[in-house]
């Protein structure tokens, strides 16, 4: 597949089928992704994949939390939206009247939530993390990880969903995973086959040009 085509066929998968990925190819998306630049060389990314039956009770956790209700707790802290600066606010709210117009009423109240709850029913996700004592540019090198393994799943076929569902319950996750306390867990991306569902069909907009560029000759 061609660069640009990658980049705009990759989309946000909320809901996978259950076919199970092959591990040699999940291995072959963290391969290219370590392709991605970081500060230094440093590359101070660690990978975690589930799947199987250790994905399986990693997911029985997180409906049960997500069905009681428990308040999330990530090692990155979040800010409420009110708090954000007004270009990013309104782009939020933005979405939100998008999404509200697209879906039904079932979809939001049920279908988009049972989702989330049951972490996209992906066969696979990718846990990344950086160390406890990192700098911004860090952050920034790991995003571009990201992005990466993101635009290798397109190329391989493979959809791929990024979400703060993933790591807001980091307590979860450690009880599955032998991650070190000096490992902040950043990053949940699920990959797996998209499943037909109407809900996948739902696509963000992007500013245009105008918004975001500013050119100086």
């Amino acid at each position: 597949m061609e660069t640009k085509q990658a980049i705009e066929d990759r989309h946000s998968v909320r809901v996978f089928t259950n076919k199970d990925v092959e591990v040699n190819k999940l291995k072959g998306l963290v391969k290219l992704a370590q392709k991605a630049p970081s500060w230094v060389d440093s590359q101070p990314w660690k990978i975690y994949l589930v799947r199987g039956k250790s994905l399986a009770k990693l997911k029985e956790l997180h409906l049960k939390n997500s069905k009681t209700d428990r308040s999330a707790a990530p090692e990155w802290p979040t800010m409420h939206r009110v708090n954000w600066d007004e270009f990013p606010r309104d782009n939020m709210a933005k979405l939100n009247l998008h999404r509200t117009n697209y879906l039904t009423k079932d979809e939001l109240d049920s279908g988009w939530a049972e989702a989330q709850q049951n972490l996209y029913y992906a066969p696979a996700v990718f846990y990344l993390t950086i160390p406890q004592n990192s700098s911004n540019w860090s952050i920034y090198d790991l995003g571009a990880f990201a992005q990466t393994l993101m635009l290798a799943a397109t190329d391989m076929g493979l959809g791929s969903m990024v979400a703060y569902e993933f790591v807001k319950y980091p307590d979860e996750i450690r009880q599955i995973l032998p991650i070190p306390e000096k490992e902040a867990i950043a990053v949940g991306i699920a990959v797996g086959y998209e499943a037909e569902d109407h809900i996948n069909n739902f696509r963000s907009e992007r500013l245009s040009l105008d918004n975001v560029l500013q050119i100086f000759d």
